[in-house]
């Protein structure tokens, strides 16, 4: 199969010579300079000029985003910050890092999941069993990233995919892991399946109603948002995405690319509003 069928940039250039917006190219593909008159936009590989700066930093910011979200009473994941040692002046002092994450450790149960507070992709996620599994995740995370999040475990019964765009949800997909990995990212090995919204149509309401409302509280105009059900049947938002990006959906279901190029047009034509 040829993934580069399913880059956002080509994407992008079919959508702008349809809507007679001028495409360029810089930094090898990293940036695409959209201008249509005397606007001009730009798409940051996966990040689009329609969000404002603070919803893009919120979003990204797991711990960030969970407080906002917890703030306004909306069912979320909880992740707690914990900031990197030396960076901050934390680890050994007595409110410090390591204190905050051996009380949290206890506090849910000695089962938690340490993750890059910034992280994509499924990249960097453990998942500690005992003080010795946490210090050895919370170190490999300060290596390379600046601070960590600390959430509970839960039994997720399954991980859906939400893209919002400018107040509603045209798609919205499974994710099944892989026998031989928990974790519920494409990008590591996971499979997505579509729901049939005739039979499950109370369901992907829910789960598109729980969407909104996170996305219209850290005021987010372009997005996808990671709801998980548990095994109590509850929902929870795990994460909003600033990064829209579609490539490895695509690898697995090609017949979405017309569903997911009126996402991404639908997206476009609001960066020119």
């Amino acid at each position: 199969m040829n993934t580069l069928t399913y880059s956002p940039r080509d994407f992008l250039q079919e959508i702008c010579q349809e809507e007679g917006i001028h495409y360029q190219s810089l930094s090898q593909d990293y940036i695409s300079r959209l201008t249509k008159g005397d606007i001009t936009r730009h798409v940051l590989w996966s990040n689009w000029d329609i969000n404002s700066a603070a919803a893009d930093r919120i979003a990204c910011d797991k711990c960030a985003c969970y407080t906002v979200l917890d703030m306004c009473s909306v069912s979320a994941v909880p992740h707690f910050l914990l900031q990197h040692p030396y960076r901050r002046q934390g680890w050994t002092e007595e409110k410090g890092t390591w204190a905050q994450a051996i009380e949290l450790f206890n506090n849910f149960n000695q089962k938690v999941v340490v993750k890059p507070n910034r992280g994509t992709n499924g990249q960097g996620i453990h998942c500690c069993e005992t003080i010795q599994m946490l210090e050895a995740a919370t170190h490999a995370i300060f290596e390379t990233n600046p601070d960590a999040a600390l959430c509970p475990f839960y039994e997720i019964k399954t991980e859906y995919r939400v893209f919002y765009v400018n107040g509603s949800c045209p798609l919205v997909y499974g994710k099944r892991p892989s026998p031989d990995n928990w974790r519920h990212n494409l990008s590591q090995g996971a499979t997505a399946f579509e729901l049939d919204d005739t039979a499950n149509k109370n369901f992907v309401n829910s789960l598109k109603s729980l969407a909104i409302c996170a996305a219209k509280v850290i005021n987010i105009n372009f997005a996808t948002i990671d709801v998980v059900e548990l095994d109590s049947g509850e929902l929870m938002i795990m994460e909003i995405n600033s990064g829209v990006q579609a490539r490895q959906l695509l690898e697995q279901k090609p017949h979405l690319r017309p569903v997911v190029k009126e996402i991404y047009a639908t997206a476009i034509r609001g960066m020119f509003a």
